[in-house]
């Protein structure tokens, strides 16, 4: 909100340096469109740049690179608008101070974030009720999130009557003190908000307590909702199916039963339209480059577990596997072919599905469609693996923007917290919010894991190897049945 109307002023300041007070607003009456269209590319310029990611404020000059990438796309985003559509548009002179200004007043307003944050201004006071292993998970997640999200820890509250505790660290906060002694801690610190990270035994006499700060307007939060609130993906091991149950009447029914489908037919005949000189040219290379048919069919299933036929543009040679059988496909799968790595890089090779998504198999938005050997494999692996199969599979979706290829069941696991996220808080601003993603992967590549889920390469590797063992059919010409000894390690 405050780059919208930062842009605004910088525009209306520009206008007005250049042509005076009497002949900018005569301007602004004739130009107004113009000015609105620049207003526009320029706000979408800053998102799919990336200046609203939360690193970008970590280092000044990273935060003024951004700054500056993204003032540069959205001068390229109006001009290509105004040649294309051959509309007047705004003069050389205010253009260029126009972009001046949004640029300084963008790095100046980060400034002053930055600023504010390190003084602690923007954040909220919070205590954590709890000193045992979910308080410690509650302590990394702040430390690794919270500082942009506005979380400041003042202390922990030990739970048990034990005072021996009291005055040691956990994670580099102190243990204040004792149920007995929260209100005195709330009152002396001004605080805004509890944690709850606390073990289920503790939980109904703790909540017993807590429930006359809650009616004081307190703020509460336990910690799958914080882990929800910061990390944007589900823990897995904190839930049950009563949470998944009431999880589920968060959803809006009208908006996956009437507005996504009718948004999935008027979105996906746009896309085919303008994409069909793009889909030519692939399928003429595909064609060029490697022998083999240029559309790729598999069989997933569906909501419902209803199969489908899922098209592709190939990417693999077209033997990838013959030998091997059901494979994972991995980031540097010696399989893929040099084109393929360029159409997946930029999701080039996911374009046919939009006639899935015209047939009613698939929805825009959505966890992806799975191979039914592999639902069957991971659902024995991974708890509540099976609840994705409740919603459309979409072309793109949350796990998706968020995550790579996943290629072992440790990352399909981490998919999967996502894509409970994505099913819990469906909307249509959450389904806008994972298209304009798609488009900032599409324009600049997929990205890399991100740094929140570190891994063990050496562990990671062997796991790979071990679950493609697991998960391969025997060759058509091999004799002897698939050792029951290789199992993958638990997720």
């Amino acid at each position: 909100m405050a780059d919208a109307l930062a842009a605004a002023l910088a525009m209306l300041l520009a206008v007005f340096l250049r042509l005076g007070w009497v002949g900018g607003v005569q301007y602004l009456e004739e130009r107004w469109f113009p000015m609105l269209v620049a207003w526009l590319a320029f706000g979408l310029a800053f998102y799919v740049a990336g200046i609203y990611e939360p690193d970008r404020l970590q280092r000044m000059g990273r935060m003024m690179a951004t700054a500056l990438i993204a003032v540069a796309l959205g001068a390229l985003l109006v001009t290509a608008f105004f040649y294309a559509t051959l509309q007047p548009g705004i003069g050389r002179g205010i253009f260029f101070g126009f972009a001046v200004f949004v640029f300084v007043a963008v790095v100046l307003l980060r400034l002053l974030y930055m600023m504010a944050m390190r003084r602690g201004l923007l954040s909220q006071r919070c205590l954590l009720i709890g000193t045992n292993g979910e308080a410690q998970k509650a302590v990394q997640l702040v430390n690794e999130y919270g500082g942009h999200a506005g979380i400041r820890i003042l202390g922990l509250i030990h739970c048990g009557q034990d005072r021996e505790r009291i005055g040691k660290f956990i994670g580099g906060y102190p243990i204040l003190g004792t149920l007995d002694t929260l209100e005195n801690f709330i009152e002396l610190y001004d605080v805004d908000r509890l944690i709850l990270a606390t073990s289920a035994e503790e939980e109904p006499l703790l909540l017993r307590r807590l429930r006359p700060f809650r009616y004081r307007g307190l703020a509460m939060v336990d910690f799958v909702t914080l882990h929800e609130e910061l990390a944007q993906e589900i823990p897995l091991d904190h839930i049950n199916d009563e949470w998944l149950f009431q999880a589920s009447m968060n959803n809006s029914r009208f908006h996956i039963r009437r507005i996504k489908r009718l948004l999935d037919i008027f979105v996906s005949l746009v896309l085919l339209i303008v994409t069909t000189p793009i889909m030519a040219v692939t399928a003429l290379l595909i064609r060029l480059t490697s022998p083999g048919p240029i559309l790729y069919r598999q069989e997933r299933l569906g909501r419902d577990s209803q199969p489908f036929t899922l098209l592709k543009f190939r990417t693999m040679r077209a033997d990838a596997e013959a030998q091997t059988g059901p494979t994972w496909a991995t980031e540097d799968d010696p399989r893929i072919t040099r084109l393929g790595k360029w159409l997946r890089k930029f999701r080039i090779d996911e374009l046919p599905q939009l006639i899935n998504v015209l047939r009613g198999e698939m929805s825009l938005v959505g966890p992806r469609p799975e191979r039914e050997v592999f639902i069957r494999k991971l659902a024995e692996k991974i708890p509540f693996y099976a609840e994705r199969l409740l919603v459309p599979p979409g072309v793109t979706g949350w796990a998706q923007v968020m995550l790579p290829y996943a290629s072992s069941i440790e990352e399909s696991r981490l998919k999967l917290q996502y894509d409970l996220y994505y099913i819990k808080h469906m909307s249509f601003f959450l389904d806008l919010y994972i298209v304009l993603k798609t488009f900032k992967t599409i324009l600049f590549g997929r990205e890399r894991v991100p740094a929140k889920h570190p891994r063990n390469e050496k562990a990671k590797t062997v796991a790979v190897k071990t679950e493609m063992l697991y998960f391969q059919s025997p060759p058509a010409t091999a004799a002897q049945p698939q050792p029951k000894s290789h199992s993958p390690p638990a997720g």
